[in-house]
């Protein structure tokens, strides 16, 4: 029986692209609400920054050990659509109950909790689209989910900014992840997934993929391709006020104005990185072209200093189109290993990417107070740039890879040839 392949499903596009933007809706309630909640909940203005900054960190752990010891293993065990269902319950069930939280420890255990159900939904989305559409149209599949998926975040600041109460914020939250539940039904396992259910199935021996080195060095350059994205979005953008004092601005510009505007032109980017992959039928051609728009905007950024807000947003959309290549970069990942894997990888990748913002952060704010903000800044973000087209040209490209093979799970194992198993018809 041969295995029947979709150009576009959209069915499963359409559900994964909108799990995406209750993904990022929901990861960026917690900075959009910041300044409201921890009022509400009784956090004195001087503590704000300091106790946000560990509710975020301790959300983030949850979706990284969630990532590495849960959804991705599970997902190359058990199935990419169970993972679709787990995780969006999850993590609704906790937008609910954040809403009801009346201190502190409450909150930093049910977001922890919601990072745990976060931590799974844009891999497995990706995973489930990629192994569904040809090799010729699966980077359309994933621009789609990155565009739709980007505008969460919007969504988040949009309320914010015009005061709509933190708590009733949280419960949109959870009433649009059970909306995408239901919609879920209607998603189908991935066929290569279920014509490989005679591969190896084993939760342990999935982990131990990952001792490879060799393994281990490819999945850390997927990361690494995405290093700039938190420079801009995490370092850059929420300081619009310290660099717009560096710049000597009379009006400072505001971090949720620069956010919306950033991730409007992440989600343009979105599409046209993935069309221009297309187009040149080359994932690591466009990713080039857009990490070189990267490094365009963080220059134009750093030094073609803004002098009014509306000049530092300009800079923004900028910055904001060069990093949009999000979706192609987690496309680029599930590229690059087997289906008896893929999920594992695809579903660590992005969250990772989000933690580089930790060593980002340390070495800026290591080289600010010698070298002076811009400076440092130019630093870190050119580095983080580097770092990205280093590991992407060492890398694979994988636009027109069939994705029907497995990896060798240990070093001595055979290599497992494509179609060895029986083949599922769905």
């Amino acid at each position: 029986m041969t295995l029947k392949r979709y150009d576009i499903p959209w069915n499963v596009v359409v559900v994964a692209a909108l799990g995406y933007f209750v993904d990022l809706f929901d990861t960026f309630l917690v900075p959009a609400f910041r300044v409201a909640t921890l009022k509400d909940l009784g956090v004195a203005s001087v503590d704000s920054l300091r106790v946000y900054t560990n509710l975020f960190n301790l959300q983030l752990a949850g979706m990284f050990l969630a990532a590495i010891l849960l959804w991705g293993p599970f997902g190359d065990s058990r199935g990419r659509r169970k993972i679709l269902f787990g995780s969006i319950m999850l993590y609704g069930a906790a937008n609910f109950l954040t809403a009801f939280v009346v201190n502190v420890p409450q909150f930093a255990i049910i977001r922890f909790v919601a990072g745990i159900g976060l931590g799974g939904e844009l891999g497995a989305g990706v995973t489930l689209v990629a192994e569904s559409i040809s090799q010729e149209h699966r980077g359309i599949g994933t621009a789609i989910i990155g565009f739709v998926g980007m505008l969460g975040v919007v969504a988040a600041a949009t309320l914010a900014m015009v005061g709509v109460n933190w708590r009733v914020a949280y419960i949109v939250g959870g009433v649009l992840a059970f909306a995408i539940l239901g919609l879920r039904l209607s998603v189908r396992e991935s066929q290569l997934f279920a014509k490989n259910s005679a591969a190896v199935r084993s939760y342990w021996r999935i982990l131990m993929f990952l001792a490879r080195p060799r393994n281990l060095l490819k999945l850390f350059a997927c990361v690494l391709v995405g290093a700039p994205t938190f420079f801009v979005t995490g370092l850059l953008v929420p300081g619009a006020p310290e660099f717009g004092a560096a710049f000597g601005m009379k009006i400072l510009p505001s971090p949720a104005t620069g956010l919306i505007w950033t991730y409007l032109s992440i989600s343009i980017g979105d599409i046209f990185c993935g069309m221009l992959s297309q187009v040149v039928r080359s994932r690591k051609t466009a990713l080039l072209v857009f990490h070189a728009i990267t490094v365009i905007g963080i220059g134009a950024f750093l030094f073609q200093p803004p002098t009014t807000p509306d000049g530092f947003y300009v800079r923004c959309v900028v910055a904001g189109f060069g990093i949009g290549f999000w979706a192609n970069m987690v496309t680029n990942a599930a590229e690059q290993f087997g289906t008896n894997v893929r999920a594992t990888v695809t579903i660590t990748v992005p969250t990772c990417v989000r933690l580089l913002l930790f060593p980002i952060s340390a070495a800026f704010l290591s080289l600010r107070p010698l070298l002076g903000i811009i400076p440092a800044a130019a630093i870190v973000g050119f580095s983080a740039s580097a770092l990205a087209i280093v590991s992407l040209l060492w890398l694979k490209d994988g636009f027109s890879r069939d994705l029907d093979f497995n990896e060798r799970l240990t070093p001595k194992e055979p290599g497992v040839a494509a179609g060895a198993q029986a083949v599922a018809q769905i």
